[in-house]
């Protein structure tokens, strides 16, 4: 069992969560039978803070109060001239966060049944089966009160306040079975399994919201459902000789019901064969080289998992409020055809590896090398449909292939072991350089598709996957700069030369990808004493600084009779317009992060008892999480996966005093 309440970064962000679990591993049958039974229950209450304060405090002018005696319910409020509030300035982030009510529980219980039969007179033979449930429920609700700011703000409640009750419930459930085989024959050793697999993934939600002030509503009342399910049939051999030499083989066929006919269902198989060559006679004396073995595999594997469950398939929608409309003297609800795919079909990685495993001085020094190149066919991803093209404006679709390469490489020391010193470090590093080969999406390999959406302006996507460059590569103008070094508000480089600066200018620069990505770790004793430490970074990553973008145009300052802030670099840039489209706003967010210290003190007998023949340990330690981040990169943290920053939920810093008890 276990309890943690937490306070978010956000003022009123909260959260309380209990656990209780429990598990049970019997045999019977004189050991031919084990169960493995296990249930976890959690539930949860949050209270989730206004996210929408995040940008509001950093747009907000820092010279007016939080508080303010004229303002709505005593928080600053902007007016405009005829006295009403001001639904163009910038939201007070305090009374954000205040003035709206956000509040959940939840509930979730995992449970796991697994049984394993050994054949009496064959117990070579096993047969396994495995049951599952993950079972959650979670309802809610969200109010803001009459005459807050932030229902000013919404054309749809004008000051009315709102409430909004929703619920969700999710059961997945999961059978599997399989019969596996194992034999030594000598020096031979092998086993083989075959099996199969059945998930079945079910959800529905509903919501409602209604105005405050005579209850009228806000949405229709919506109860979506949604199932998927996943079936498999799989199989396993391997073989090795004399801990010398060994292969492994699988198959897999996954059908899923998120598509169609014969695009329902692939084949993924895989094939790795190992070489402990430490083993053999001309180095099993070595005592220099205690570990040598070469590893290569070739494998499929397929993904389905960023694919609706709907997406390949007609479907309609019920309209909403707002688009009903009167024929025949009657109130009619129209539907509408939803746009869809027929042809998706799955997403396939085709990966080969080559590695080598290292050891030195009875592994005191342990090295691991992987080389491997990627090829992903039938690349999915949600992207623009062109006009009269589908019923929707964005679809999931195949939209070419991805090829990759790269490598990995680790390294593991003891570099000093006495009786009361020792120093471990280790470190990692991987480098990854991949780009599209093939858009299915794109005639001839030409156009690529858009992708990136950002803040500000209308449909305005920073970033472009095209045939010969990084997935998500930036797609933007070439900035032009003073003798200063300034840049020049909307003047950009002709690239093509021909008089005329237009989207045919814009240029492939950079990626949000790293092209190394690497790791660090230590760990020093000295007596009783503990210290380790461990971080990670990256290099080459580039991030689309969009809280810049969006907040420094100068003539933002002061704009429909309120001022709001701007970032300290808009008096470098002077933009008095938005210059979303310039490469000026595409950063080096190379970093290098500093993730846990921890210092710990051990007092390995603090009471002795001699009838039970043992000592009570304790170990008292502090940590720091999140310590440090070096980085050139200006923005608010340069980890963005996406590539675009955007207001990002600060991670925390966060201390830990601890005490571990040892009987």
């Amino acid at each position: 069992g276990g309890f943690l309440s937490q306070d978010g970064v956000l003022m009123t962000d909260h959260m309380d969560r209990t656990t209780v679990s429990v598990n049970l591993s019997p045999s019977l049958l004189d050991q031919h039978l084990t169960l493995n039974l296990n249930g976890k229950g959690v539930f949860t209450s949050n209270n989730w803070a206004n996210q929408s304060a995040i940008g509001a405090a950093n747009r907000m002018n820092p010279t007016k109060p939080v508080y303010d005696e004229n303002g709505i319910a005593g928080y600053f409020t902007h007016y405009d001239p005829s006295g009403n509030v001001n639904t163009m300035a910038t939201m007070n982030p305090v009374a954000l966060l205040t003035q709206k009510t956000d509040k959940s529980s939840a509930s979730r219980f995992i449970g796991n049944a697994q049984i394993d039969y050994k054949f009496h007179g064959f117990e070579d033979l096993r047969f396994n089966v495995n049951l599952g449930i993950d079972y959650a429920s979670s309802g809610g609700y969200t109010e803001s009160p009459v005459g807050s700011e932030q229902s000013f703000h919404d054309t749809k409640q004008s000051g009315s306040g709102y409430h909004s009750d929703y619920s969700y419930t999710r059961i997945d459930k999961t059978l599997e079975a399989y019969l596996a085989y194992a034999k030594d024959f000598g020096k031979n050793h092998f086993d083989a399994m075959a099996g199969y697999s059945w998930q079945h993934f079910y959800n529905e939600s509903s919501s409602y919201a209604y105005k405050l002030t005579d209850e009228s509503a806000l949405s229709d009342k919506l109860n979506p459902k949604s199932e998927l399910f996943l079936v498999s049939f799989f199989g396993r051999v391997n073989y090795s000789y004399d801990n010398r030499y060994m292969l492994t083989a699988t198959v897999r066929r996954d059908g899923s019901s998120k598509f169609q006919g014969k695009n329902r269902w692939g084949l993924f198989p895989s094939v790795a064969f190992g070489w402990n060559i430490a083993n053999e006679e001309f180095l099993k004396d070595n005592e220099t080289l205690t570990t040598l073995k070469l590893r290569l595999s070739w494998g499929q594997t397929g993904n389905q998992a960023v694919v609706g469950n709907y997406d390949s398939q007609a479907t309609y929608y019920t309209n909403l409020l707002g688009s009903y409309y009167m024929f025949g003297g009657q109130v009619i609800n129209p539907i509408t055809a939803l746009g869809y795919n027929a042809d998706l079909r799955w997403e396939t990685a085709t990966t080969w590896n080559a590695g080598m495993d290292f050891g030195f001085l009875n592994d005191r020094i342990t090295m691991g090398l992987d080389v491997y190149k990627r090829q992903i066919s039938d690349l999915i991803n949600h992207i623009p449909v062109a006009a009269l093209g589908n019923l929707t404006n964005y679809l999931n679709t195949n939209i070419g292939n991805l090829e990759s390469h790269g490598f990995e490489f680790e390294v593991n020391a003891m570099a000093v072991d006495t009786k009361n010193f020792t120093w471990q470090v280790g470190a990692n590093v991987a480098y990854n350089n991949g780009k599209f080969t093939k858009l299915t999406a794109s005639p001839n390999d030409k156009t690529g598709v858009e992708t990136g959406g950002i803040s500000g302006g209308v449909g305005n996507n920073i970033q472009m996957h095209q045939v010969g460059y990084a997935p998500r590569s930036f797609y933007v103008y070439q900035q032009v700069y003073d003798m200063a070094g300034r840049p020049m508000e909307g003047v950009y480089v002709d690239r093509n030369e021909d008089g005329v600066v237009d989207s045919n200018d814009k240029y492939f620069f950079h990626k949000p990808s790293a092209d190394f990505t690497f790791g660090l770790n230590t760990t020093l004793t000295y007596k009783n004493w503990t210290l380790a430490a461990s971080g990670h970074g990256s290099l080459g990553n580039y991030v689309y600084n969009n809280v810049a973008s969006d907040q420094e145009m100068i003539a933002d300052c002061w704009t429909n009779n309120f001022s709001s802030n701007r970032l300290n670099s808009a008096a470098w840039s002077n933009f008095h317009q938005a210059c979303y489209l310039s490469d000026y706003y595409i950063k080096d967010a190379s970093f290098f992060k500093i993730d846990n210290v921890t210092v710990g003190y051990t007092f390995p007998s603090l009471f002795k008892s001699a009838k039970l023949d043992r000592a009570l340990g304790l170990n008292v330690f502090a940590t720091v999480q999140n310590v440090a981040t070096i980085t050139k990169y200006e923005g608010l943290d340069p980890e963005v996966y996406s590539g675009i920053d955007n207001n990002l939920y600060p991670r925390p810093r966060t201390y830990v005093l601890g005490l571990k008890f040892n009987f």
